[in-house]
């Protein structure tokens, strides 16, 4: 069963009260479902600090993919493995936040099994993923994992409602093909602007950091902080498409919860979808878009899965 984050962090604040939180916990959840939080919220229980001032404790670790490939790389591993292994500097706990672990390498991966299973005494690992499936079996084999719901279309950005309504349309349309279509390319042209706010943004930064450390900047840096700022842009834009994604797979879920328990409280449109597709359209449907992610995860041209895709999921019979 999954969890509102809420609830989610509650269970593990439980569980360690009563000394029985595992040493390694996997969040798993779509975009928006809160992950980043509940383990930033566990690791502050865990450490007796706050949130907020997470960052600044000696004994709280977080890897996220930085490379270019946006993948977390064996060396960042191997140098978290060495602090978690060292004595803690605030306390007897330690904890590190491995965030995205579906784009753990897995020669990053497989380097870090010692760890997971046999972890320094006071340790705690909290592992995110959007993607549980991408995760290999021998870091799913030794993490407890934690599931996380949907967040509801009303509390998602608003900037996605516009997609959610083209979706829901193009869900209750007979254009086929054609819509198909039309729909990714709107998906598309919101991803593509979302890249050039994010670049935009991110190469500013530079520039104003050149400018004003143009005196003591090498070309080293430069070259480091430009590889940097293009991992982080792009990072940010997988969220960013992850979370377009998982807003398409709520409105089918939405209609298939309607089918197996009907409510009065249901929106026409997701009743309608509900009537006009049934479960066994739905479920085809949701199967398509479990598949567009994984081809997205492994790395393959998105344009061409977008589309691809998007005829599975709007254009299936």
């Amino acid at each position: 069963m999954a969890f509102a984050k809420e609830r989610a962090l509650e269970r593990l604040a439980e569980a360690h009260r009563a000394k029985r939180l595992a040493h390694a916990c996997l969040l798993v959840g779509p975009p928006g479902a809160g992950k980043i939080g509940v383990a930033r919220g566990l690791a502050a229980l865990v450490l007796q600090s706050s949130p907020e001032h997470l960052s600044e404790h000696p004994d709280f670790h977080q890897v996220s993919p930085e490379s270019k490939s946006r993948r977390i790389v064996t060396a960042q591993i191997r140098s978290l493995e060495h602090v978690l292994h060292m004595k803690a500097l605030g306390g007897s706990a330690k904890v590190a936040i491995i965030c995205d672990a579906d784009r753990l390498q897995p020669q990053a991966a497989n380097a870090f099994l010692k760890t997971l299973e046999e972890p320094p005494a006071g340790c705690h690992v909290i592992l995110t993923t959007t993607l549980r499936e991408a995760v290999l079996p021998t870091i799913l084999s030794r993490c407890m994992t934690v599931p996380l719901r949907s967040p509801s279309i009303a509390k998602r950005d608003a900037g996605i409602e516009p997609l959610v309504s083209s979706f829901e349309e193009a869900l209750l349309e007979e254009g086929g093909t054609g819509t198909a279509i039309r729909f990714t390319r709107l998906l598309q042209a919101r991803l593509s602007t979302m890249r050039e706010e994010i670049t935009g943004g991110l190469d500013a930064e530079l520039k104003a950091q050149l400018k004003q450390y143009r005196d003591s900047i090498d070309r080293n840096w430069k070259d480091t902080r430009e590889d940097q700022i293009k991992a982080t842009a792009e990072a940010t834009i997988i969220r960013e498409r992850e979370q377009c994604l998982g807003a398409v797979g709520e409105v089918i879920a939405a209609a298939l919860r309607q089918i197996v328990i009907p409510s009065q409280d249901c929106p026409q449109l997701t009743r309608r979808i509900a009537e006009m597709h049934g479960s066994k359209s739905l479920l085809r449907r949701m199967d398509a878009l479990e598949r567009l992610r994984r081809l997205l995860s492994a790395g393959v041209h998105e344009p061409l899965a977008l589309e691809s895709g998007f005829l599975q999921i709007i254009a299936a019979s």
